[in-house]
């Protein structure tokens, strides 16, 4: 792959530039007006790339002085891209802000990444395809957007899945914190398995009254299996999420 990203919280110590990773900082945010929210950074931090959100924007007014205050943040602190990590359906103003930021991004060398859903209003911006699934295969999800878009254009978004289903599983589940999975882990004893096409663990279990559930989580292993997919089939890129990631770095890129 071309690039490896690690999302990384605002501030946060990594190792990652001795695996080949570059970070993105996800210290920034799109506010209402619209303008460029941020957390204090370390005043020396420079490089890698900026992760941008829009968690409460409510998406009304002209995002064009909200562009220039992204371009001139990436400029100051020598970023070499950014990640649009915008959720939902496109708004107006997001689709003006991914437009604007796509045309800027190519005139300066930086690269872009964006949703699927921006795919056809940020051209040549590279577009972010979640790896988290409840049926199909990654790879047949994957393979249905390379029959959209080349694979240069592709990035597989990484998820660290913990989640509790009910059955039948659809949509997505009850996020369970690390401690949580370990709590019922412990409790449960249940057989675990390994699903290939999902490259993600799961088990199921009874819960009192008789509903059936269905606990899907990532691993080191599975976190590795989703990348080799993606690299087997050429995309160009990966963003991985730094919080849990971090402490598994050799296990993932260093194993056989």
């Amino acid at each position: 792959m071309e690039e490896l990203l690690l999302a990384l919280p605002a501030g946060q110590e990594s190792r990652s530039g001795a695996f080949g990773l570059i970070p993105a900082h996800m210290a920034y945010r799109i506010g209402n007006g619209p303008r460029l929210l941020g957390v204090p950074l370390p005043a020396g931090l420079r490089g890698g790339l900026m992760m941008l959100d829009c968690r409460d924007f409510d998406s009304q007014g002209d995002p064009t002085g909200c562009c220039r205050q992204i371009l001139g943040e990436c400029r100051r602190r020598g970023y070499r891209g950014i990640v649009c990590d915008f959720e939902g359906p496109p708004t107006t103003c997001l689709i003006k802000t991914a437009q604007t930021l796509a045309r800027n991004c190519a005139s300066q060398g930086w690269g872009l990444y964006v949703p699927e859903a921006y795919a056809s209003h940020a051209a040549a911006a590279r577009i972010l395809i979640p790896s988290a699934l409840t049926s199909g295969t990654l790879e047949r999800r994957l393979r249905t957007a390379l029959s959209h878009y080349p694979p240069e254009r592709l990035a597989l978004a990484v998820e660290w899945v913990r989640e509790d289903f009910l059955l039948p599983a659809s949509g997505r589940g009850t996020f369970l914190s690390q401690a949580a999975l370990e709590e019922q882990l412990r409790r449960l004893e249940p057989a675990i398995f390994f699903d290939r096409g999902l490259c993600a663990h799961y088990y199921t279990y009874m819960a009192p009254g008789g509903q059936a559930h269905f606990v899907l989580f990532d691993t080191p292993r599975s976190i590795r299996e989703k990348l080799n997919v993606a690299q087997r089939l050429g995309l160009a890129a990966a963003l991985l999420p730094g919080p849990e990631i971090e402490p598994h770095l050799e296990e993932i890129f260093s194993a056989p």
